[in-house]
This record gives C-alpha cells, sequence and structure tokens, in this order.
C-alpha cells in the first residue's frame, strides 16, 4: 500500500511541477466564479440591486430618453405619411388621365355661353362661346368661339375662332373655316385655315385647302389645287439638309 501511495505522490508532484500555474489559476477562477454566484444568491445584495433599479427607472434622464425615443418614432410616422398621401396623389393623377367612354352631345339648337370641360369625348353640333376641353374625340360640326384642347379633332362644315391642340390628329373638313393656330401630330387640311399649323408629323394639304399662315412638319403633302400663303418647313425631319449643302460648299471649293 505505501508503494502505491508513494507512487501517487509521485505523480502529483510531477503533474504539479508540468502544469501548476495553470492549475492554481484555473482553481481560482472556478473559486471567483463560485464567489460571483454565491453573492447573487445573498439577499441583501438582490435587494440592493431591485433598489437600484427603481431609482434608474423613476430618475429624469430615463424619462428623457423615454421622450427622445416616443419624439423619433412620431417624426418617422410624419415623415412615411407625406410618401402615402404622394402616391395616393400619383394614383389620383393616373386615374384622372383614363378617357371615359362617353359622349357628351350639343345639339343645333343649342348655344353654350362658358366653358367646357369633358373627361369623354364631345360631339358639337350648336354653338360654344368659350374654350373646350376633353379627354376624347371633339367633332365639330357647329360654331366655337375660343381655345379647343383634346385628343383628337374633327371639323367638317365648322367655324371656329381660337387654336386648336391635339395630342393626336386634327382633321379639317370641307366648308370649314378656322381663324387661329393648330397644332397636333398629325393633320389633313380640306377646308380653310388662317393661322400657323404646327405639327410633328405628317401633314397632308388637300386640294380644296386654303391656308394663309406658316406650316412646320415633319413632311408634307400638297395635292394639285391647294392655295398656301406662307412658308412650309419640314424642321422636324430626320434629314440634316445643312451638313448636306456645306459638304457641296466644300466640293465646289476644290
Amino acid at each position: 500500500m505505501s508503494f502505491f501511495k508513494d507512487f501517487k505522490d509521485d505523480l502529483s508532484e510531477e503533474v504539479k511541477s508540468l502544469y501548476g500555474d495553470d492549475i492554481e489559476k484555473e482553481a481560482e477562477e472556478d473559486k471567483d466564479e463560485d464567489l460571483m454566484v454565491n453573492t447573487l444568491d445573498d439577499p441583501e445584495l438582490a435587494k440592493m440591486a431591485e433598489s437600484l433599479k427603481k431609482e434608474v427607472e423613476e430618475s429624469p434622464i430615463s424619462d428623457k430618453l423615454d421622450a427622445e425615443l416616443n419624439s423619433k418614432t412620431e417624426d418617422k410616422e410624419m415623415n412615411a405619411e407625406p410618401a402615402e398621401e404622394k402616391d395616393s396623389e400619383v394614383t389620383q393623377e393616373a386615374d384622372t388621365e383614363e378617357i371615359a367612354d362617353e359622349t357628351a352631345v350639343i345639339t343645333e339648337g343649342l348655344t353654350v355661353k362658358g366653358d367646357l370641360d369633358s373627361i369623354g369625348s364631345i360631339d358639337l353640333f350648336g354653338s360654344v362661346d368659350g374654350n373646350i376641353t376633353c379627354r376624347g374625340k371633339l367633332t365639330v360640326s357647329g360654331s366655337i368661339f375660343g381655345s379647343s384642347k383634346a385628343n383628337e379633332v374633327f371639323a367638317n362644315n365648322a367655324q371656329i375662332e381660337g387654336d386648336i391642340e391635339a395630342k393626336g390628329s386634327v382633321k379639317i373638313g370641307q366648308g370649314t373655316v378656322i381663324v387661329g393656330n393648330i397644332s397636333a401630330t398629325s393633320a389633313v387640311i380640306a377646308g380653310a385655315v388662317k393661322g400657323d399649323i404646327d405639327v410633328h408629323g405628317p401633314v397632308i394639304v388637300d386640294s380644296s385647302a386654303i391656308v394663309v399662315g406658316d406650316i412646320k412638319s415633319k413632311t408634307v403633302q400638297i395635292n394639285n389645287g391647294a392655295t398656301i400663303d406662307g412658308r412650309c418647313s419640314q424642321c422636324y425631319a430626320d434629314v440634316n439638309t445643312d451638313s448636306i449643302f456645306n459638304l457641296k460648299n466644300k466640293k465646289s471649293s476644290k
């Protein structure tokens, strides 16, 4: 028995000589941890921690932090509201651009004094003394004394004193007299127009047309018999005439 005891003592001495410092440090750390755990279980310390927590919650600094957090939350909500309102405004504007599937009719014996605004189309056989705005097609066989804005304009045997503006095409039939400027994406003129014609697309001047004013277009077709008192300019054409003639001048100079 003494042999084994001596062997055990020698082995422990060897282990201690090799890892003595580490073992002692680990033992001290374990002791400290046990001490920390035991101190938390102390009722007096727990009571002190509870009272300290209560004092922190009731302090003015805590109230100030809560107020700042609430104000930041309210600011974020206020900043988010205009975005929602903006989205709703965009939706409303998109809805207002739609063309209604309806046509208002101004009969031949009806005279309207004032402006007209329609989200659909208008068929006008009577007389309107005012401006007309419609998102659909404006068909005129009566008289208008004011400017007209529409998606398309078709006038036949009509009398119009005022400018005409269309997002699409404008067609002026025979027997129509217009005193005012015309702007559109395409136009067919078979009546009489006193004013400038500004069209970003093609213009067809029929043989029965009488135009007193300048024509600006991408392309122009003038049928035999048409009367034009003004200048025709294809300023919206894809051809760069300046570069062509400058090239010719350079060749001639050589």
